[in-house]
């Protein structure tokens, strides 16, 4: 009798955490974290910027940045 007390108050208790969970926050950003763009985000500003005159500046200015990154340009 004791035992299936002891368990049916674990289980409650379990059953109390589970339900309760952490608080869930909206998905406000605070002021001083930067947005995150979307992909789709990345793809329209992209487009709007690159064409095919600057196609072959902005492919080499990408080149530079990323060998830089690496450190290969040393």
């Amino acid at each position: 009798m004791l035992s299936k007390t002891l368990v049916l108050a674990a289980i409650a208790a379990i059953l109390l955490f589970c339900f309760g969970g952490c608080k869930k926050s909206g998905p406000e950003a605070s002021s001083d974290e930067p947005a995150v763009k979307t992909m789709a985000e990345y793809e329209a500003e992209a487009k709007s910027q690159i064409n095919e005159d600057n196609m072959e500046a902005e492919l080499e200015k990408l080149e530079k940045e990323i060998e830089q990154d690496t450190g290969e340009g040393q």
